[in-house]
């Protein structure tokens, strides 16, 4: 389900993804680590292309110490396990909106207020410009 641009319930989104995560990790007994665990929280939940340097200041407002190889690691592991994307652009990462679905993402990020999306255009390529009009981004 799309929904960097649609208004929804952050708090649902944000337990989704962090149990689909936790099962995960638990199945291929993987570490979900504290610090892995916050820093999907926040990719979940800003909905932005960010940097391990827009993710410290987040985990140190919770009293946590971020350090940036700290943060990368954490980041590394999420891209790893098809929790999170590298959108390699912008070097940023954001939240993958359709984690344990093999797919191939396109990212729809708003210039204004710098929201992306995950459009999945899948192995055979739809025009990008049917993937956006159907997450009601306008290109």
């Amino acid at each position: 389900m799309s929904v960097g641009f649609d208004k929804h319930d952050h708090s649902a989104c944000i337990k989704d993804a962090l149990q689909s995560a936790s099962s995960y990790c638990a199945k291929h007994k993987l570490q979900f680590t504290k610090n892995r665990q916050r820093v999907l929280e926040i990719l979940v939940a800003q909905h932005k292309a960010m940097g391990a340097y827009d993710i410290m200041p987040l985990m140190q407002s919770d009293g946590q110490t971020a350090q940036p190889p700290a943060v990368y690691r954490a980041l590394d592991f999420l891209v790893a396990h098809g929790f999170a994307h590298k959108v390699e652009k912008r070097n940023a990462y954001i939240a993958c909106a359709h984690p344990g679905q093999d797919h191939i993402p396109a990212f729809l990020i708003c210039h204004s207020c710098n929201t992306v999306e995950e459009a999945i255009t899948g192995p055979v390529l739809i025009p990008l410009g049917s993937a956006a009009q159907k997450s009601g981004f306008r290109i």
